[in-house]
């Protein structure tokens, strides 16, 4: 008799459903789409596609040789073509956490093999349980973050611990980003550097393509990216699915950021809405929120009859009390959620409704007439005339910073982070790159200053990122020396979109001030990393460590003052994208 494979199911509604938050969509980031459609040729549904346009433009994006990315029919398809590769008789087991994405399950029982779970609802990550789970048997080990259905986060920390295990133990990680673009931080350009560690993405949540089903693993290396491309039929994913996500990434990841930092406001708005009404969320890395209810089944099927679908949990005792609501992607659907959900729950959806005023009162004028397509375009940081601007909160068990970041201000500089010299240094930095830089950052320096020297070069690396945008009309390269007294240092830098850090600097100290001089040069590491450039920095001469220090931040902002210099043109690359 033929097995019969298990099957991805949700319970059904007994009411009309128009607004789905139940299935963690978005918005397409396209804003006419029908429109953009009928202009694509016929040779898009008479010709057998080809992925290699979006395989490159994904390499480019995420910063790795293109040969490593293997476009699939959504994330899930990854994670089964993953999981049939390294599944094997003698190494059988997957381990991972729940709950979680129940596909991980489904296609591990396909494949005749075994599930170890260590639970994992809330609070901290049992990083130590799991790593105890992995042995000689282990063919995979999983771990999502964001989290789905919780929306917890995995730190950088632990996932690396976990590597380390797995590679002990002969087996690979797989590290599920579908929602990623909506957590404070996204580490894959650390984790892409690792030769044992697969990340899976999708076009189908922060893109708002998830009808498109593409998705795509970043492998450890080429070979094993071919083994994964030739584990399915010669053509797994449409032409138009393809082109439609390849003109997505190319033309729209400004919508796309301006669309996720949306969603993030509102999930702080549906925070305070469902604890208002009488449930307790869990903190979410991802564009939902889980919420313990007492009665869940009642909000559940009060909401389905005002037309809004959330998600319940049937048959999964763990989550019998809990509801996962995706965040609605615009402001409107917000307040209609929050209407419903007050008058089902009995609570007063007027503090609600000017809470939501007070956050988007720009968005809630009357009546604003939706941009052509062709403007939204041209709306990008790169262009003439728009501003290159960031504003970035990232909140962790280490830190707390909120940055603001204008690339084309006047050197007005406010700085906090209680390390005196990595605040002379920042502002020395912004103030000779002629930027606009607030960074205000409260670290747990009772520890030491590694965390607040490292969080505050992702934070800043991420927002000069999300300033530059698609890296068009920039001179990209910049060079420039700096001297301090005796010291002098020389910085290089390629904003290029692969990162690499090569630093220099020749310290000699334990500490500079409160300090500590192997942070310093891990500050450059992590900002080259994250920022995903090319810089190299080196201190060439020098006796005094503070000026050794200070040269190389200064020399580094007159090099990006270059490389970010405005020009005509588009992306300054032969490739045609950064």
């Amino acid at each position: 008799m033929a097995k019969i494979n298990q099957a991805y199911s949700t319970p059904a509604f007994k009411h009309e459903i128009d607004l789905r938050l139940s299935g963690n969509e978005s918005q397409c980031v396209i804003p006419d789409l029908a429109a953009y459609w009928r202009q694509l040729d016929s040779r898009f549904v008479s010709q057998y596609p080809s992925h290699q346009a979006l395989q490159d433009l994904i390499g480019a994006w995420v910063g790795v040789d293109a040969g490593r990315i293997v476009v699939t029919a959504g994330g899930d398809d990854s994670i089964d073509r993953i999981v049939g590769n390294l599944v094997t008789e003698t190494r059988s087991k997957v381990v991972t956490h729940a709950p979680s994405f129940e596909m991980v399950s489904i296609y591990t029982d396909n494949y005749d093999g075994s599930m170890d779970v260590e639970p994992w609802l809330e609070g901290d990550f049992p990083v130590d349980q799991l790593i105890a789970r992995i042995d000689g048997t282990t063919a995979l080990v999983v771990v999502t973050t964001p989290n789905n259905p919780t929306g917890a986060m995995v730190s950088l920390d632990d996932i690396f611990k976990i590597n380390e295990a797995a590679k002990k133990n002969g087996a690979k990680l797989l590290v599920d980003h579908a929602y990623v673009e909506f957590a404070d931080e996204d580490p894959s350009a650390q984790l892409t550097a690792d030769e044992n560690i697969m990340i899976v993405r999708t076009f189908s949540k922060a893109w708002g393509l998830a009808g498109l089903r593409v998705g795509f693993m970043i492998a450890p290396d080429v070979e094993f990216a071919t083994a994964i491309r030739n584990a399915s039929g010669p053509y797994p994913v449409s032409a138009v699915s393809l082109e439609t996500a390849r003109v997505a990434l190319e033309q729209f990841k400004p919508l796309m950021v301006e669309g996720v930092a949306r969603i993030k406001k509102i999930r702080g708005l549906m925070f305070e809405l469902l604890a208002a009404c009488g449930g307790r969320p869990i903190p979410s890395g991802g564009n939902y929120l889980l919420t313990e209810f007492s009665d869940a089944d009642a909000v559940w099927d009060g909401l389905a009859a005002t037309g809004i679908g959330v998600r319940k949990f049937a048959g999964k005792p763990v989550l019998a009390k809990f509801l996962r609501i995706t965040c609605p992607a615009t402001v409107g659907d917000y307040l209609r959620l929050a209407k419903a959900l007050c008058e089902v729950c009995d609570s007063d959806y007027e503090l609600h409704q000017a809470a939501a005023g007070v956050a988007f009162a720009a968005e809630l004028v009357a009546d604003q007439e939706t941009p052509d397509p062709s403007e939204l375009v041209t709306r990008q940081p790169g262009d003439a005339g728009v501003t290159r601007q960031a504003s970035i909160k990232r909140d962790t068990k280490e830190t707390k910073i909120d940055l603001q970041l204008n690339l084309d201000g006047n050197a007005k500089v406010e700085i906090s982070t209680g390390i005196g010299f990595l605040d002379h240094m920042l502002t020395a930095f912004a103030f000779h790159a002629g930027f606009d830089l607030k960074l205000i950052c409260d670290g747990d320096l009772e520890v030491d200053d590694h965390h607040t020297a490292e969080d505050c070069a992702i934070a800043l690396g991420q927002a000069i990122d999300e300033a530059l945008g698609p890296r068009k009309g920039i001179k990209r390269f910049g060079y420039a020396y700096a001297p301090l007294d005796e010291a002098l240092a020389r910085t290089v830098v390629d904003l290029s979109a692969r990162p690499w850090p090569e630093i220099h600097l020749a310290l000699e100290r334990e500490m500079v001030g409160q300090w500590a001089c192997e942070n310093i040069t891990h500050f450059f590491q992590s900002l080259a990393m994250t920022l995903r450039c090319s810089l190299h920095v080196d201190v060439l001469r020098g006796a005094n460590d503070h000026h050794r220090a200070e040269a190389a931040f200064k020399s580094m902002a007159k090099a990006f003052n270059q490389a970010l210099t405005r020009v005509e043109g588009d992306v300054p690359s032969t490739k045609g994208v950064l």
